[in-house]
C-alpha cells in the first residue's frame, strides 16, 4: 500500500487547525478567543525533560515554525542563589526581585539544569516567597534535587511575555495571546489539537509514504508498532510535540531522503531486533536532514536513537540542537557517513553521539562521520561513556572539538584511521571504574553487572560474536583493557588524555601520527559525508579575557554568506552590566572570522554569555571573575 502525493500537487496531513480573529490587546500583542472558535481542548502542561517526554499540550506555530511560549529571561539564563540547599527537593533561592512579578500567574513553570548538565526538567510553580528569595515546585520536582549555580528559565506567565515570537494561553479563558513576528496577515497560526500520532501503522507491512507533509501534532508524527518493510519516503515531519518518527519492534523498516525539524522531543527512533539472539531488526535512517529538535525536552531526545540489533543510519544530516544527536543502545549497528554539527550546544558532560553504563552493548561501528561544531565545554564527539565497550571508531573526521573520543572506562574499542583536526584534545581514557565509578564492580551499584547477567553472554551467538567479554569477570574490576588507537591522524593540542594512572602501557597504540603543526584543511577529508546541502554553520567561541573583558569569535564554516546578531547576556538579579553593545551583527562569506571584545562591570562573579538570534538553543554563559 503506497499512500503519496500526486505528482505536481502539495499534500499535508495536520493535527491542529488555524486560528483566525486576532484583535489587538496591549502594544503589538494580539489576542484570539479560542472558545469563540469553538476550540475547548487546550492540553495540559505537564512536566517534561530527561525521563519526561510527555505528551505536549497546546502549542503555537507561525508560518511553520515554532513560537516561543512567553519566558524570563528572553535571552540567556538566571542562575540559582547561593542559598538554594544542596540536593533540596522541592525548592531552589533565585536572586534579584524579579520573581515578584509572578506571585499570582495561574500556572507558572519553571525550567532549567537543576542539578547537572546533562539533566533539565520542568517544574510547576506552587508558591514564591519573595522575602527569602525562595521558588517552591510541585511534583514530580528535578530527578537528582535542586543545588547553587544551576542555569534556569522562567516560562508560561502572561507578564513576560514583551517580544516578538512570544506567545501565551489563559487555559481558564481561552484565551491565546501573541507577540507575531511578523505581521499577522502576512503568514498564518496554527494550534496543535491531536493528542495522538498523525499516522499509526500497527502490525502491518509494505505500507509507504512518499512526498507527504506531516505536521503539527501534540504527540508523535509517525509511529510503525511491528510489521516489516514499512517505508517513509521524501516526506516531511514537522512541529511534532513529541518525536518524529518512531518504529517499534518489526523488521527492515525505513526512512530515507525525508526532513525532520521542530519537533518537541527528538527525530527518528529506530527500535528494533532482538538483543538475546542477536537477531537484527535491520531498520534504516538514510539520507534525511533532522534538525532543530529537542524544543522541549533539551536531553536524551536525539536525532536518532538506536536500540536493539543491527540498525543503520547511514549519510543523515544532523545539525542545531543542545544534547546528543546520536543515540545507541544494544548492538551490532552501524553508523555511517553522516554529518554531524553545531549539536551538543547548551549540555556538558555530552556527546553528538554517545552510547553507555552497559558493557554487553557491542558490536557497534561509527564509521566515516563528520563530527564538527560541537558545543564547547565538557563536550566530546563520540562519548563511550561508563565502562562501554566494543566499539568500532573509523575513518571518522572530528574537527574543533574539545574531545574528539572519550573512552569512559570500556573496554575492547577499537579507534582506527580517524582524522582529529585542530582538536583540544584527540582521545580521553581513563579507569574510573577504579576510582569513582568502582562501585559498578565492589557490589555497591549491581546495574552494571545486572546487565551482563541478563544477557546470555557465554553462550552462542554471542560467545564467537564477542570473544572478549566471557572473560570480563576474570580481569581486574574496573582496569580498561583491550582498547586500540590505530593508524589515526591527530592535530591536537592533546594527542590522548590518560586518566587514573593510565598510560601507554595500557593502549594498543601503532601507526598512529601526530602532527606539530596546525591542519591545513582540506574539503576531500569528508566529501560523502551527510547531504550535499547547504546549512547555517557558524563555529563560535566565547572567552575570558580578563575579569572585565571577553572575546567572542564567530567563523563562517558554511558555503554561503551568513547574516545575523549576536546577543551579549549576562546573568540577571546581580549587581552587573554590559557596557560594550550588547548586540553584535556579522556579515560573513564563506571562510570568514570576525572578533569582538565585550567589557563589562562588575562587582562579584557573573555569567556571561553570548546568543544567536533565531536558534533553538541557549548555550550555556561563561563565569567571569
Amino acid at each position: 500500500m503506497v499512500y503519496r502525493a500526486v505528482p505536481g500537487e502539495k499534500v499535508r496531513i495536520v493535527g491542529g487547525v488555524a486560528v483566525k480573529n486576532f484583535k489587538k490587546w496591549r502594544g503589538e500583542i494580539l489576542r484570539a478567543d479560542l472558545r469563540a472558535q469553538g476550540i475547548t481542548d487546550y492540553g495540559e502542561m505537564i512536566s517534561r525533560g530527561k525521563g519526561r517526554t510527555n505528551v505536549a499540550g497546546l502549542e503555537l506555530f507561525f508560518n511553520g515554525r515554532p513560537m516561543t511560549l512567553a519566558r524570563w529571561p528572553n535571552v540567556g539564563w538566571a542562575y540559582t542563589g547561593a542559598g538554594t540547599t544542596d540536593k533540596a527537593e522541592n525548592q531552589f533561592a533565585y536572586e534579584g526581585e524579579r520573581a515578584a512579578r509572578w506571585v499570582k500567574a495561574p500556572d507558572a513553570w519553571v525550567h532549567g539544569y537543576w542539578y547537572y548538565d546533562w539533566a533539565d526538567h520542568y517544574e510547576r510553580i506552587t508558591s514564591i516567597d519573595t522575602v527569602h528569595h525562595v521558588i517552591d515546585t510541585a511534583a514530580p520536582n528535578p530527578a537528582y534535587g535542586y543545588r547553587a549555580g544551576q542555569r534556569w528559565q522562567l516560562v508560561n506567565a502572561l507578564d513576560e511575555l514583551d517580544e516578538p515570537g512570544e506567545w501565551y494561553l489563559d487555559r481558564g479563558a481561552g484565551m491565546l495571546y501573541f507577540w507575531p513576528p511578523s505581521p499577522i496577515a502576512s503568514g498564518v497560526a496554527e494550534i496543535s489539537l491531536l493528542d495522538k500520532p498523525l499516522v499509526s501503522v500497527e502490525g502491518a507491512s509494505y505500507v509507504e509514504f512518499r512526498d507527504i507533509a506531516f505536521e503539527v501534532t501534540r504527540a508523535d508524527g509517525i509511529v510503525m508498532d511491528g510489521g516489516s518493510h514499512n517505508r517513509i519516503e521524501h516526506c516531511s515531519i514537522a512541529n511534532a510535540g513529541n518525536a518524529g518518527v518512531v518504529i517499534r519492534g518489526g523488521a527492515g523498516d525505513a526512512v530515507e531522503d525525508s526532513e525532520v525539524r521542530g519537533t518537541g522531543d527528538g527525530g527518528i527512533v529506530l527500535d528494533g531486533g532482538d538483543r538475546k539472539t542477536l537477531t537484527a531488526a535491520a531498520h534504516i535512517a538514510a539520507r534525511n536532514y533532522i534538525h532543530d529538535y529537542a524544543r522541549w525536552s533539551r536531553t536524551y531526545t536525539p536525532a536518532i536513537n538506536v536500540s536493539g540489533v543491527g540498525n543503520r543510519v547511514i549519510g543523515n544530516t544532523i545539525d542545531h540542537a543542545p544534547h546528543f544527536a546520536i543515540w545507541v543502545h544494544g548492538n551490532d549497528h552501524l553508523i555511517e557517513g553522516n554529518d554531524v554539527h553545531t549539536v551538543s550546544m547548551e549540555t556538558g558532560d555530552v556527546g553528538a553521539y554517545y552510547i553507555g553504563a552497559d558493557t554487553t552493548e557491542r558490536g557497534n561501528t561509527v564509521r566515516g562521520n563528520y563530527f564538527h561544531n560541537l558545543g564547547l565545554g565538557d563536550v566530546n564527539a563520540v562519548y563511550l561513556d561508563d565502562e562501554s565497550s566494543g566499539s568500532f571508531v573509523i575513518g571518522n573526521v572530528i574537527r574543533g572539538a574539545a574531545r574528539g573520543v572519550k573512552i569512559g572506562g570500556g573496554n575492547d574499542n577499537v579507534l582506527e584511521k580517524n582524522k582529529f583536526v585542530d582538536d583540544d584534545i584527540g582521545i580521553h581514557f581513563d579507569a574510573r571504574g577504579m576510582g569513582w565509578q568502582k562501585a559498578y564492580f565492589d557490589g555497591t551499584n549491581p546495574a552494571l553487572l545486572n546487565r551482563l547477567k541478563a544477557m546470555p553472554y557465554k553462550e552462542e551467538p554471542w560467545r564467537s560474536r564477542y570473544p572478549q567479554l566471557p572473560g570480563f569477570l576474570d580481569q581486574t574490576p574496573g582496569l580498561p583493557t583491550g582498547n586500540a588507537i590505530h593508524d589515526n591522524e591527530c592535530w591536537c593540542r592533546i594527542w590522548v588524555d590518560y586518566r587514573d594512572k593510565l598510560t601507554e602501557k595500557n593502549m594498543d597504540s601503532a601507526g598512529n601520527q601526530v602532527h606539530p603543526d596546525k591542519a591545513v584543511w582540506n574539503p576531500e577529508w569528508v566529501k560523502g559525508m551527510g547531504l550535499d546541502i547547504d546549512t547555517s554553520l557558524l563555529a563560535r567561541r566565547l572567552t575570558a579575557m580578563s575579569s572585565t573583558q571577553a572575546k567572542l569569535t564567530i567563523e563562517n564554516q558554511g558555503r554561503s554568506t551568513q547574516n545575523g546578531v549576536f546577543e551579549i547576556w549576562i546573568e540577571p538579579g546581580v549587581d552587573a552590566k554590559i557596557v560594550t553593545p550588547s548586540e553584535i551583527p556579522f556579515s560573513l562569506k564563506p571562510g570568514e572570522k570576525t572578533e569582538r571584545t565585550m567589557t563589562i562591570e562588575h562587582a562579584s562573579p557573573v555569567y556571561l554569555g553570548a546568543y544567536l538570534k533565531g536558534e533553538s538553543f541557549v548555550p550555556a554563559g561563561i563565569k567571569m571573575k
